[in-house]
């Protein structure tokens, strides 16, 4: 039986990788809806190529001129997106949405009982907790990991308990200026920080590489998907991208994930587990590499990470100021309004206004995320 794909964020970088998984089995998926922001040329021609796909643009200006252009009703905003997320149809939905949007999404696909394969970190950076207990409210739904990291965390762990994890270590890269010394980041270019050095990602997420802020919310993500302390999660800069992440058992045994830096591979996982299949391309070669290099990250020029770490722990509604502030800065630095080094200054300033909610609703946690938006614009407003 083939499983019936709902694909949010279908002309982004993890659409584009989850379709080409599609491509290359047909006989195992079929994609019975296409989501996307409103990218419309790039969508209408998705669109054609499956013309089966229900499907919603989030502007929805884009989603009058794709149907206009299409022939066929796109659904817009939000309530499209939740519509698409509960498809009676569907068996599992791949979230590769970018930003807080991607959050009401995935829940509502938790709540309709279906396999989600996630790839946007946001939606457990700001409601962790209550996705947590929408799963355990819901057992026929699942949440795999879409991101190479905690695909190869939760490859490794190979389903031992938490009480037998003595670390997880997450690996980065450590972006474009891991040897830049800190006297010159204030000169850093937004052309120079969307040169990544291993993945081909998008202009936010390549950003967040280069201040290891999407290390730190890695680290937020893993504590919540293997619900593991933050004081077992650790995070290691090694640069040429070939292990993916390692667990550190209570014995010392040490496991590890390697692969080509390749974001079908743990979008096909995520489908299929804990089955496997196959996959076309290059094979990572060992022999060549001769070599793995690892080091400790830079906390003192990357306080991203220790930011992310701080929020984590902090809890309540930390979490989703953390990642909305730095959604808005990362839009002003791409925008050449700010610096490089405003960045995690606007982000620490917004985490350490926000007022204190330890249990926080999901409606206090949408306020925060409006609150916290506010707070950077001005802060970027006065950067």
């Amino acid at each position: 039986m083939r499983q019936k794909l709902v694909v949010l964020g279908a002309t982004g970088s993890i659409g584009q990788s989850t379709l080409s998984v599609v491509r290359e089995h047909p006989d195992r998926f079929s994609v019975v809806a296409l989501a996307a922001k409103g990218r419309v040329a790039d969508f209408c021609a998705l669109a054609a190529e499956f013309p089966q796909a229900r499907l919603c643009l989030f502007e929805p200006d884009a989603a009058k001129e794709a149907a206009s252009r299409l022939g066929r009703p796109v659904l817009a905003g939000m309530d499209g997106l939740l519509e698409l997320a509960r498809m009676p149809e569907a068996t599992t939905v791949v979230n590769g949405l970018v930003g807080s949007i991607g959050c009401l999404p995935t829940m509502e696909a938790i709540r309709a009982g279906l396999r989600v394969c996630l790839a946007n970190k946001e939606t457990l950076v700001m409601a962790g907790q209550l996705i947590n207990e929408l799963l355990d409210a819901n057992p026929k739904a699942s949440l795999l990991p879409v991101d190479s990291e905690h695909s190869a965390i939760y490859q490794a762990l190979g389903g031992r308990p938490p009480e037998e994890v003595e670390a997880l270590i997450l690996t980065a890269s450590g972006g474009p200026f891991r040897t830049l010394p800190a006297d010159e980041f204030a000169h850093i270019t937004v052309e120079r920080a969307l040169k990544h050095p291993t993945w081909s990602m998008g202009p936010k997420i390549t950003i967040d590489s280069a201040t290891l802020f999407n290390k730190g919310l890695e680290v937020i993500e893993a504590h919540v998907l293997f619900r593991i302390p933050f004081e077992r999660i650790e995070v290691l800069v090694h640069p040429g991208s070939h292990v993916h992440s390692l667990v550190r058992f209570c014995d010392g045994a040490l496991m590890a994930q390697l692969g080509t830096p390749d974001m079908r591979l743990p979008i096909l996982y995520s489908l299929v587990a804990p089955d496997r299949a196959s996959l076309s391309g290059p094979r990572l070669d060992l022999a060549s590499i001769g070599t793995l290099h690892f080091e400790a990250p830079d906390l003192d020029r990357f306080p991203s990470l220790a930011l992310a770490y701080d929020a984590g722990k902090q809890g309540g509604i930390a979490p989703a100021v953390l990642n909305a502030a730095n959604e808005v800065a990362v839009g002003a630095f791409l925008d050449r309004r700010i610096s490089f080094l405003d960045i995690p200054a606007i982000v620490a300033r917004s985490v350490g206004d926000a007022p204190k909610v330890p249990r926080p609703t999901l409606e206090q946690l949408l306020e925060a995320d409006a609150w916290a938006r506010r707070h950077a614009q001005t802060l970027v407003e006065n950067a």
